[in-house]
């Protein structure tokens, strides 16, 4: 198989076959598959448009309750046993049960059938609770653990989850209508976009964007971040409280609003000040795989919460659709995409060479892709926002990503050996 004009190597028999050791994400495995299963799905229902039953607000489901909850749960128990330094494992039937949950949720959404959204949704519920309690016990029992105030981060990430979920229940069941029917979307949005995956990814940026990009973090750059994402969990959560608020009527509407934007705008702050330094070290890093990808992620993540901030405080409502594009697909698909990047070469390679050989596949041709996921998410965030007429911009631009994530996985996938 070739990309470009360069070919992509086979292992050659007999050298360098040293077995290695199982990779520390080994664990991972089953909510990676999980995940890419859900992203497969995701897809087919991108391709497929309105046929299939639930439209885009299902296949927005897809994404973050397959593919980002599995992402979420399983790094975010892996990343604080490592800064905490704690021993063991999560249960093996953690993943069994989470997936139950989403499956069920997933399968009550268009069907209406409330049963089984309610007890797909309050298994998935529970799960993250058991997470967040494991998180703050191995907080609680780390000495001197350098980071372990990003165990902190993934337990506010954990409560915006249970925060998400419960609005999001209400509006499932047919509680909420009305005037208060778009706070609470709104509301339920930010709480599981910037909050469940936001401040997970933003914590996860500080030390490991830059151990992706093979490079070392900048000095201070940890103490900066946290302090920074301190102040960022707590704007984040005064701003989805104020959100609901929005459904008053007259000036205690327009106070919420204005409050709401002024609370994400120091979200908006956070993310900067994180993102900043390890755009830097990444910038600064030599080519790897995972490189281009994490610079996107930088690049738009500060973009999509200042963006945020300024279109809640005018109330510039339609704009919105737009930007959950760009944090969807150009935050939060791009910062997966990077990570399974970056984990391929230890998850399929058993030996020194194939694995290897999977890293150096990768690196043929994935600035190229990086590229044609960032100008598709540009495109469809462009056609989402309608600002060029009718252009099917929507479409060509999801597109656009659907190949070169397609084209990164059969690298990763194809064959090591003849």
């Amino acid at each position: 198989m070739s990309v470009g004009s360069a070919r992509l190597p086979l292992a050659r028999a007999g050298h360098g076959q040293r077995p290695r050791s199982r990779s520390p994400f080994g664990p991972a495995a089953p909510s990676i598959v999980a995940a890419l299963g859900y992203a497969v799905l995701l897809a087919v229902w991108l391709v497929a448009g309105d046929v299939l039953p639930g439209g885009r607000w299902f296949a927005i489901h897809l994404f973050t309750l397959g593919v980002m909850t599995n992402l979420v749960l399983t790094f975010s128990e892996h990343f604080g046993r490592t800064v905490t330094r704690t021993s063991g494992e999560r249960a093996a039937w953690w993943p069994l049960v989470t997936n139950l949950g989403v499956a069920l949720t997933l399968l009550g959404l268009p069907t209406g059938w409330l049963p089984l959204l309610a007890v797909g949704a309050t298994t998935v519920t529970v799960s993250v609770i058991a997470s967040y309690r494991r998180l703050r016990r191995m907080r609680r029992e780390a000495l001197g653990a350098r980071f372990a105030w990003i165990v902190r981060v993934y337990e506010r990430a954990h409560g915006a989850f249970v925060h998400g979920a419960v609005l999001g229940a209400l509006l499932g069941v047919g509680l909420i209508g009305g005037v208060w029917y778009g706070p609470v979307r709104l509301a339920h949005l930010h709480a599981n976009v910037l909050g469940w995956g936001g401040l997970t990814l933003l914590a996860t940026l500080v030390f490991f964007g830059p151990t992706m990009a093979r490079c070392r973090i900048e000095p201070g750059a940890d103490d900066r971040a946290a302090r920074a994402l301190r102040w960022g969990a707590t704007g984040l959560s005064v701003a989805v409280v104020l959100l609901l608020a929005t459904g008053l009527s007259g000036g205690p509407g327009l106070v919420a609003q204005l409050g709401a934007g002024i609370s994400l705008a120091v979200y908006a702050a956070a993310a900067s000040l994180v993102c900043a330094p390890v755009f830097r070290a990444v910038w600064r890093a030599k080519p790897t795989a995972p490189r281009p990808l994490v610079l996107g992620v930088t690049v738009w993540l500060p973009v999509v919460a200042w963006m945020d901030a300024v279109l809640v405080a005018s109330g510039s409502w339609r704009w919105l659709d737009a930007l959950g594009v760009i944090a969807l697909v150009g935050v939060l698909g791009q910062a997966a995409a990077a990570t399974l990047v970056y984990l391929a070469p230890m998850l399929r390679g058993r030996t020194t060479e194939t694995r290897e050989l999977v890293r150096t596949r990768l690196e043929v041709g994935a600035r190229s892709r990086a590229i044609g996921i960032n100008l598709g998410v540009a495109s469809a965030a462009t056609g989402g926002a309608r600002v060029v007429g009718e252009l099917p911009l929507v479409g060509v631009g999801l597109g656009l990503v659907l190949l070169s994530l397609m084209a990164t996985f059969v690298v990763a996938m194809w064959p090591l050996e003849r």
